[in-house]
């Protein structure tokens, strides 16, 4: 459960700030990662394949998210950083 948690997250950092080409390496250390802690904990096959599936979907999905809330982001940001007016 906290790797799903971990991998949305990093999905989501990575969606506000990279474009969509990050995804593709990332997602194959992620399935290593997987495969290798899987093997670690004496996993089976099918189980191994459901926690990489599942991850991989979070960190897509966690991208996503992201992605979408960078406009959302860049206005609140907007809101704590405001320069003053320079008009007299």
């Amino acid at each position: 459960m906290e790797i799903l948690f971990a991998a949305c997250l990093v999905g989501i950092l990575l969606g506000l700030y990279y474009k969509f080409v990050v995804l593709i390496p990332l997602t194959l250390l992620a399935t290593i990662a997987c495969a290798v802690s899987a093997a670690l904990q004496g996993q089976t096959v099918a189980g191994a394949i459901f926690t990489m599936i599942v991850d991989v979907f979070a960190l897509q999905g966690g991208y996503m998210i992201g992605l979408t809330s960078r406009d959302l982001l860049s206005q609140i940001r907007s809101r704590f950083h405001a320069a003053p007016s320079r008009r007299v």
